[in-house]
């Protein structure tokens, strides 16, 4: 069953004749009566009744006739809120996001964008790193912000900064006068690292296969949050990025000197997917804030 058969239906339904019916709807008669007959016999009833030159429904015809007014009226309404959604200047942008970008990135990005397009609202995910993949290839979101490590040839990926990564100690660390370090230094040192789940723990393993450095993990955890909480409470130390959350914790930050360890993140979005009106102003936002040239 087609839409368009249901519309034909209730066009001849109102009009109770099939010539006037085919008049207002701009098509031939016979396209009509046979759009009309294929409805009846998927519905295995007849709907009408002849009354002199006229068509009537009969009681199957009067039952579907509610149905159809019902399935049109909502069908509008999705059109409708679609459209609202979709909107360059009150619509939707579903957002999905890294965990550990939710206290300071998240928060700054939108706010700026809020100031230029206060009628704009979001649908906000955070969601680990091969969530927020999936969300964007199955088009349940329209963007995502993360690392690059996950985007290959159907997506795109614009940065949108860097941010560096210190070395991170408990207060009592023997290595807290230092001003800097070389990441071969943690070959040793007990080190609190981070599961899969965690979007910076790829940057991080990366790292440390490009220095050849197999560190001497003691705990996987999915916060960043929690690595801070367990460095400072002296379990090990950390790779972190020097966010406003983790600053509240009792911490030593030292530079890695080498190699340089920075974290990237950037928008990523599908390249097959078209974009909607809403999401275009998003994109434009975000290439005119981090140009790349």
């Amino acid at each position: 069953m087609e839409l368009q058969q249901i519309e034909y239906f209730i066009a001849v339904a109102k009009l109770e004749h099939m010539t006037k019916a085919a008049k207002e709807l701009s098509l031939s008669q016979p396209a009509l009566s046979r759009s009309i007959a294929v409805l009846e016999k998927e519905l295995g009833v007849v709907l009408f009744e002849r009354s002199g030159r006229n068509l009537v429904l009969n009681r199957y015809g009067r039952l579907f006739f509610e149905r159809a007014k019902l399935i049109l009226k909502q069908i509008e309404m999705v059109k409708q809120d679609i459209a609202n959604q979709i909107d360059p200047s009150t619509g939707i942008i579903s957002l999905s996001f890294l965990h550990m970008l939710g206290a300071q990135l998240i928060p700054s990005l939108l706010g700026s964008f809020r100031q230029r397009y206060t009628d704009i609202r979001f649908e906000l995910h955070q969601s680990s790193n091969h969530e927020l993949m999936t969300l964007i290839s199955n088009s349940d979101c329209d963007f995502g912000i993360t690392t690059p490590e996950f985007v290959n040839e159907p997506f795109f990926w614009h940065l949108i900064g860097n941010s560096e990564l210190f070395l991170v100690l408990p207060l009592n660390h023997q290595w807290v006068n230092k001003s800097s370090i070389s990441l071969k230094e943690l070959q040793e040192e007990p080190y609190i690292g981070l599961k899969p789940s965690c979007g910076l723990s790829f940057t991080i393993n990366k790292l440390f296969e490009t220095t050849q450095i197999q560190p001497n993990t003691v705990f996987h955890v999915d916060e960043l949050d929690t690595v801070a909480g367990l460095v400072s409470a002296g379990f090990g130390v950390a790779l972190l990025p020097k966010t406003l959350g983790l600053q509240n914790h009792p911490l030593i930050w030292v530079k890695v000197e080498e190699p340089e360890c920075e974290l990237s993140i950037g928008v990523v979005w599908k390249k097959d997917k078209r974009l909607t009106p809403v999401s275009n102003i998003f994109l434009e936002f975000i290439r005119e804030r981090y140009p790349t040239e």
